[in-house]
């Protein structure tokens, strides 16, 4: 055999190469990676036999071309010997992969052939980690707590068939002034009272949110956190409204109706220690018995538990220990339900009471508007409440700067 009719049977074979690279390039630029890499390695494996073929005809051409070589003969090394050479280098793949060569020759099989195999790394070898990869999660929804203090737990709470709650009260006597010895046969001591009412109003507070069919069946555990979040809501508006409803459309609340605080001290020292103890006095000249101080754990840390004395020490042990804190033996209460700068001090227990006509409760219905034919679910919450304040004077309600103000006037 010649070297022509080698290089000819090595066409042929190249050929053969050329076009099935030619049909898998057709589809390459729509393929996915793995369909790609799959064609890659179906002609590595057909390269490899056309190779062996190859590889025998250059081993008879290389017997028959020995004695050019001998004679010196300035005869170029045949085609196998070039595309052998070309497939060892990047020169052909680095024209496939930067688009040089528009469709798969032998030279878009070097670059086949000279794929880089990645390492595998999630990055590399995961199309979407998330998927392949799911992730843990925690049940429930997770949210900034409301404040768990609760000004209906200080006092009586009952209920009412009504929208107005009327308390009967003493608004004057005389009998005070003429309660008094009387002598044998002389006339009683006459005196009279006078009685007024005062009416509790029954305000419903409320809240609604609108949210799709789907958000509740396919959000895992959003019944549950709509349940929990929006009666607390209502909560948390109930405690504004019993410590601080102007009365005007609104509940009448403790604030409203409480004594302002009157000092008595003008001391130049005057402490809130020292405004807390007298306020607490105060209810005591008035023949109540006080329950509890309400304080702003702001207030109460910077004013009561960091107060120290003139060597640094300070006043009270609880800031090492786990005793509640008292005033004079009066419960003193944290809570973010007060404003910042302001104190409450009553007898709670018996001078004010909570109606519920209503308890906090919470609705879902599909048929408000057009909820129904959209797939929506309205749910909303309410609750119907009065505040009953039968002794206004047992409680006490002051701005803790102008207490210390006029007591160090």
């Amino acid at each position: 055999m010649t070297i022509e009719e080698i290089k000819s049977q090595i066409e042929v074979i190249n050929k053969g190469i050329d076009e099935k690279i030619e049909t898998a390039s057709k589809k390459w630029a729509d393929a996915t990676r793995e369909e790609q890499k799959k064609t890659v390695d179906e002609l590595k494996v057909d390269f490899v036999k056309h190779s062996d073929i190859v590889k025998k005809l250059q081993e008879h051409a290389d017997k028959l071309d020995m004695r050019i070589q001998k004679q010196g003969s300035g005869e170029r090394k045949h085609k196998v010997v070039e595309l052998a050479d070309f497939l060892k280098s990047d020169d052909a793949f680095n024209k496939f992969k930067s688009g040089q060569v528009d469709k798969m020759t032998s030279e878009g099989l070097a670059k086949m052939l000279s794929y880089k195999v990645d390492d595998m790394t999630q990055a590399l070898a995961l199309s979407d980690v998330n998927t392949v990869i799911p992730p843990h999660n925690v049940p429930g929804i997770f949210y900034d707590p409301d404040t768990m203090f609760r000004v209906r737990n200080l006092m009586p709470v009952g209920t009412t068939t009504s929208n107005l709650v009327r308390v009967v009260y003493e608004s004057a006597e005389t009998l005070s002034t003429y309660t008094d010895i009387t002598a044998e046969g002389s006339e009683y001591k006459q005196g009279d009272f006078d009685l007024s009412v005062r009416d509790a109003v029954v305000y419903k507070i409320t809240n609604y949110i609108i949210v799709s069919e789907e958000m509740l069946e396919d959000v895992d555990g959003l019944a549950s956190y709509i349940y929990a979040r929006m009666p607390s809501k209502i909560a948390v508006k109930e405690n504004q409204q019993l410590l601080y409803g102007t009365g005007s459309s609104q509940i009448s609340g403790l604030s409203t109706n409480a004594t302002a605080y009157s000092d008595n001290l003008a001391d130049s020292t005057v402490t809130l220690i020292d405004v807390l103890a007298d306020a607490k006095r105060q209810l005591v000249d008035d023949e109540y018995t006080p329950t509890e101080i309400l304080l702003h754990p702001a207030d109460a840390t910077k004013y009561l538990k960091l107060e120290k004395d003139s060597q640094g020490r300070y006043i009270y042990p609880w800031i090492f220990t786990n005793q509640p804190m008292t005033i004079d033996g009066v419960r003193v209460v944290e809570t973010t339900a007060v404003t910042q700068g302001h104190f409450f001090v009553g007898d709670f227990r018996r001078a004010a009471q909570v109606f519920d006509r209503r308890q906090n409760t919470v609705e879902m219905v599909n048929t408000n508007e057009d909820d129904f034919i959209k797939g929506m679910i309205t749910v909303r919450a309410a609750e119907r409440i009065a505040l009953a304040i039968y002794r206004p004077t047992a409680f006490l309600y002051g701005s803790i700067a102008n207490a210390v103000a006029v007591g160090s006037a």
